[in-house]
C-alpha cells in the first residue's frame, strides 16, 4: 500500500510518500481501506517531535480518516466487510460522566 510516512522528526522535507507493507490485523481489529484521510495538527505535531512522547518510527501519518471495512478479526462482531466507516483517533474510558455525557476529549483517560 502507499502512505506517507517519515523516519525522523523535523519538517515538511522529513515526509516521504512510499510503499509500506499491507497491515497484519489481531483478532480484536478490523483493516479499513483507506479513501480519504485529513491532514490536522496531530499529523504536524508528531512529524515535528513532542517532548516527551516517543513514537515507533518509520510512522505513518493520518489519523482523520475515511474508509471501508476491509477486513474483521475473528473477534470483531456487530461489523462487515465493506462496512463505510469514519476513523476517530482517540480513546477514552467510555464510562465516566464525560463519556458518559457525549464529551469523551475531557475524560481523565482520553488519548490518542
Amino acid at each position: 500500500m502507499r502512505a506517507v510516512i517519515f523516519k525522523e522528526h523535523g519538517d515538511i522535507d522529513r515526509l516521504i510518500y512510499t510503499d509500506v507493507p499491507e497491515p497484519k490485523i489481531g483478532p480484536d481489529e478490523a483493516l479499513v481501506r483507506v479513501r480519504a484521510c485529513a491532514l490536522n495538527h496531530l499529523d504536524i505535531w508528531t512529524r515535528e517531535g513532542m517532548p516527551g512522547i516517543t513514537i515507533p518510527l518509520p510512522h505513518i501519518l493520518g489519523c482523520d480518516i475515511a474508509g471501508e471495512i476491509e477486513e474483521l478479526g475473528a473477534g470483531i462482531k456487530g461489523m462487515a466487510r465493506g462496512t463505510r466507516v469514519v476513523v476517530a483517533p482517540g480513546i477514552s474510558c467510555g464510562t465516566c460522566r464525560w463519556c458518559s455525557s457525549g464529551w469523551d476529549s475531557l475524560c481523565d483517560e482520553y488519548k490518542i
